[in-house]
């Protein structure tokens, strides 16, 4: 018996989490997301935490320019 086929779809799906999760991990990131919750728990205290994980996400998701689009859709 042979070694699983893994679709391509979840070896890029895989490969997309791993670099997401070095993100999150990052000292940059953790940085980022604590100025930014600082900032807008001055503004929007309801969501702050949310939204500043979100803007540290998508600022650094972009500065990497991972592709999250699935290639075969």
């Amino acid at each position: 018996m042979g070694l699983p086929v893994i679709h391509e779809y979840h070896h890029n799906l895989k490969k997309v989490v791993q670099q997401i999760s070095q993100i999150c991990l990052s000292e940059e990131f953790i940085t980022l997301t604590k100025e930014l919750e600082e900032l807008y728990a001055r503004t929007q205290a309801e969501r702050a935490a949310i939204t500043a994980f979100q803007d540290a996400l998508y600022t650094l998701i972009a500065q990497e320019e991972i592709e999250l689009r699935n290639p075969g859709a």
